[in-house]
């Protein structure tokens, strides 16, 4: 039987196993008759497996995320193999990026999964709760991936039902979050709020999507609605707020599960890896189907101490960043040498060897998000257990992706609901203490801020909440993308880059990675399509 239902899980993956632009020149359907395949429990439980499986795709290291190098958190090496990410800091991307490519891609592999199942699902002779869980599936991730490459890239090829066309014109961005709105009312109005067996549920927490899963997304992308572009503003704000309040209502009910983890160094802790904080996630538990690695685990560690150092720490950002136990948990509070003389010994960022060098070339705060330690099995510890001859650990982990978590619905219900009314409610107050004082933070008190002010900070938090964290679908550069912010970005970087930052008094560091020329918001926050799509649509090619 195990044998039988891998077997099965291959053929229907191999549908999917193709680039976005297939859905343009072959029929998927032809490799494989939905006809004879949704014919039962099974066959249904097989297709939403591998839906999953693309979804993992793109989870399993930094080659989708390189947009998130747009934000004021994160930056890279100037030059060794990072240009992919750099070109996002400098805001100079080409239509060949490798995390362009890539993040088109792999959006419309499972965008185009999502299409064979919404298609074929009702099809199968089960009964109308599991087809409507096997179509949630599908409607939440196609909404989740048309909500990430409408932010990437604006207008977009709609495909709604893989039909074959060289010729799919460009939808308006309007047109695509119409798309968006709808899945996710379907996910709400259909999917159950809570699953008991795996592999839907897991360790004690849902692992497919729920009802409060999607309510939650919706409010994230209520939000941006009421940002850049579409700029829809209090009628698009209060509905963020309404929905993310039904969330954290429910939560306080018992009716959802959410809540926040007791301390903030849990969140990316593989002790905690299946948490109620987590709203939607991403597995990478080798005990399931669709299970594959998650190799970020050298994606912080600098080049210099044997890492990968894909994502460093913006020197003005962590200047800026509150003191405390988030603080503490997202950047290394000291960084280990692992390689050289002064292997074994902790060093800030800025020390200097007696000749006046960096003993961390690098000089640049180094996050720790995505570290583990024992062979990627174990909790990080940035000391290394103050081992004398300390090495870096495994590139392989099983930490799940954590896409949207419950202090971020906690802040956009507060930031939301102050943009709506202009007004501060006990409840919105309640919720920003909630992840300051978790945070390590002092608690606001009421009526010392006005609405503005109050609604600014739970951004801010929010951006802290989510720093360096590329993989979140609310990252700190969408963020900076829906209040028109990016070219504020852009000048301070320019700026950080020729004057430099004053990271501890009499140490003044200058960024490595300066934009260049002036900011435009219509030619320097979309990525261009990439060069093969617009090579088979001429629509592409604008």
């Amino acid at each position: 039987m195990k044998n039988k239902i891998l077997i099965g899980c291959l053929l229907i993956s191999s549908l999917f196993a193709t680039s976005c632009s297939d859905f343009l020149d072959e029929d998927p359907k032809g490799k494989l008759s939905a006809d004879t395949f949704f014919s039962s429990q099974s066959d249904l439980d097989m297709a939403v497996t591998a839906l999953w499986k693309k979804v993992n795709d793109p989870a399993n290291n930094t080659n989708a995320y390189g947009p998130a190098w747009m934000g004021d958190d994160l930056t890279t090496h100037p030059a060794s193999n990072k240009q992919a990410y750099a070109q996002y800091d400098r805001f100079v991307m080409v239509n060949d990026n490798k995390t362009v490519v890539t993040a088109w891609d792999t959006s419309y592999a499972i965008i185009k999964a999502a299409n064979y199942l919404i298609a074929n699902a009702e099809k199968t002779p089960v009964s109308e709760e599991e087809i409507k869980i096997a179509l949630g599936q599908a409607h939440y991730w196609r909404a989740y991936n048309y909500f990430y490459l409408v932010r990437l890239f604006g207008e977009l090829p709609l495909n709604l039902t893989n039909e074959i066309s060289q010729e799919t014109p460009l939808s308006s961005v309007q047109d695509v979050y119409n798309i968006i709105v709808s899945d996710l009312e379907y996910c709400v109005a259909n999917l159950p709020t809570k699953y008991t067996a795996a592999p839907r549920a897991y360790q004690g927490v849902a692992t497919y999507i729920t009802k409060q899963a999607a309510m939650a997304t919706l409010s994230c992308v209520y939000m941006n609605m009421a940002g850049w572009p579409l700029n829809k503003g209090t009628e698009y704000y209060a509905k963020a707020a309404d929905v993310a309040k039904q969330v954290i209502d429910g939560s306080n009910s018992g009716t959802f599960e959410y809540n926040l983890l007791p301390e903030y160094s849990q969140v990316y802790s593989l002790s905690h890896n299946y948490n109620n904080e987590t709203v939607v996630g991403i597995n990478k538990s080798a005990a399931f189907t669709w299970s594959q690695d998650n190799e970020t685990g050298k994606s912080n560690v600098f080049e210099s101490q044997g890492g990968w150092g894909d994502g460093w720490g913006a020197l003005r950002f962590w200047k800026d960043f509150p003191e405390g136990a988030r603080k503490d948990a997202t950047f290394m509070p000291k960084i280990m040498v692992l390689v050289g003389g002064y292997r074994g010994q902790l060093h800030n960022f800025w020390d200097k060897d007696p000749e006046g060098n960096f003993i961390i070339p690098e000089a640049h705060p180094c996050y720790q998000i995505f570290c583990a330690s024992n062979n990627g099995t174990a909790d990080f510890d940035y000391t290394y257990g103050g081992s004398a001859t300390p090495s870096v650990d495994h590139a392989c982990t099983e930490k799940r992706v954590l896409c949207i978590r419950y202090s971020e619905v906690l802040l956009w219900y507060a930031e939301c609901s102050a943009r709506a009314t202009g007004s501060v409610n006990t409840q919105a107050l309640e919720c920003l203490n909630k992840v300051r004082v978790r945070a390590g933070e002092n608690p606001i008190v009421a009526g010392s801020l006005s609405a503005d002010d109050f609604a600014e900070l739970c951004f801010k938090e929010h951006g802290w909440e989510v720093a360096g964290y590329w993989m979140a679908c609310q990252t700190r550069r969408m963020d900076l993308q829906r209040m028109s912010l990016l070219g504020k970005v852009w000048a301070d970087r320019q700026e950080d880059h020729t004057t430099g930052v004053e990271v501890v008094p009499g140490v003044v560091i200058k960024e490595s990675i300066s934009p260049e020329g002036s900011f435009s918001e219509a030619k320097n926050i979309y990525a261009p399509y990439p060069a093969v799509d617009q090579d088979l649509n001429p629509n592409l090619k604008k």
